[in-house]
């Protein structure tokens, strides 16, 4: 399980400053529909202060910046498997189906978690298979990672998976790989976690993110 602090009040403020001000200026363009990407101002908290949006405290010209260029990249289309370069970041889209050997329907919950310490954000998720985008099945994998406009995420679900391309051991024996077990994987980086939405939740989306 993965648990990452709420974001403070102001970084929030901030968020939701820039945000607002991206629907009033792009509202039909790649910076709004990055902005889709967030169901509620609660998912958007999943992604502030990481490289994604990092806005923390009161927003500088160069934090601007980079959270234009990152909400203008989740906007972008999605990429072709073949043009996946192991490294750069990457945006690919495909239907949720468990590993081999895995029973559970459910992959992923995320939610918020209160105790002594403050408020936190939970997510929970195993790895799994992303298929039908344009290949053989493409392993994700969970840890660190960010389920942004959903509470779960189950085995059937149509998603778009942002992550960093890498090699990963063919634990599953997904396929007889040439190069000593290795097949390609999303993963989270090091301060910019994989994000996982569910697309079918996007059509009933407006710009701004609800309550």
């Amino acid at each position: 399980m993965t648990r990452t602090r709420l974001p403070d009040r102001a970084a929030l403020d901030g968020a939701r400053a820039l945000l607002m001000d991206v629907v009033g200026r792009d509202p039909d363009g790649p910076l709004a529909r990055g902005l889709e990407r967030f169901g509620s101002w609660r998912s958007l908290a999943a992604v502030v202060g990481t490289d994604w949006l990092p806005l923390r405290g009161r927003l500088s010209a160069s934090a601007v910046r980079v959270a234009r260029k990152n909400l203008r990249a989740l906007g972008s289309p999605p990429a072709d498997r073949a043009a996946v370069s192991i490294g750069d970041p990457v945006q690919l889209l495909g239907t949720v189906e468990a590993l081999p050997g895995d029973p559970a329907r459910e992959l992923w919950r995320a939610g918020i978690i209160d105790d002594a310490d403050g408020r936190w954000l939970s997510d929970e998720g195993r790895d799994f298979l992303l298929t039908g985008a344009g290949g053989p099945p493409l392993l994700v994998l969970a840890e660190g990672g960010r389920l942004l406009n959903a509470e779960r995420l189950q085995v059937g679900d149509d998603v778009s998976v942002f992550g960093i391309p890498d090699e990963a051991p063919d634990r599953a024996g997904l396929s007889a790989s040439p190069r000593g077990g290795l097949i390609l994987a999303l993963r989270s980086g090091p301060t910019r976690p994989l994000l996982v939405s569910v697309i079918r939740r996007y059509d009933h989306l407006a710009h701004d993110p609800q309550d």
